[in-house]
């Protein structure tokens, strides 16, 4: 495994993943790993020193003990969808995060996922609930400001 500069444990609901990008998604060792290309880390993260949420290069999302309660690979409306039920067998790549939500209860936690394919891919749509029993997630630098940060796009609405 790669090293990263910044690890911090079940810090999920500090980043922002609207619209970034998830390279790779997989399990291995009772773990499911997300490879993003970049993540939006917000000002309260724990491991972001400013006082606004910043991008970061590439890093990891990992769940430990993975239980997929709802894994779908949606496809247009002609094709059939397809289960991930089986999460030793999921290796997905390249969607774009659209929803990227977790709960938790107690030492419970479940994170809910709704992303878009590229153009070129089999599917269109994943959409997933997962139970975990931790996640750590992984990043080496903070680059530039997130864009929800910008002024500019609060004065364009």
């Amino acid at each position: 495994m790669a090293e990263y500069k910044f690890i911090s444990e079940n810090t999920i609901e500090y980043l922002s993943l609207h619209d970034c990008q998830c390279s790779r998604l997989y399990y291995a060792d009772t773990a499911l790993i997300f490879e993003m290309e970049w993540m939006e880390v917000l000002a309260t993260h724990p491991n972001n020193p400013f006082d606004k949420s910043y991008q970061s290069t590439e890093g990891k999302i990992i769940l430990l003990n993975p239980v997929v309660e709802l894994g779908i690979l949606l496809t247009d409306a002609s094709q059939s969808d397809e289960s991930m039920s089986n999460i030793e067998g999921v290796d997905i790549s390249d969607f774009e995060v659209l929803d990227f939500n977790k709960e938790s209860n107690g030492n419970e936690y479940k994170l809910k996922l709704f992303g878009q394919f590229d153009a070129h891919s089999k599917y269109d749509f994943i959409q997933m609930s997962i139970k975990y029993s931790s996640s750590k997630v992984m990043f080496n630098e903070l680059t530039e400001v997130s864009w929800f940060e910008d002024k500019r796009f609060f004065l364009q609405q």
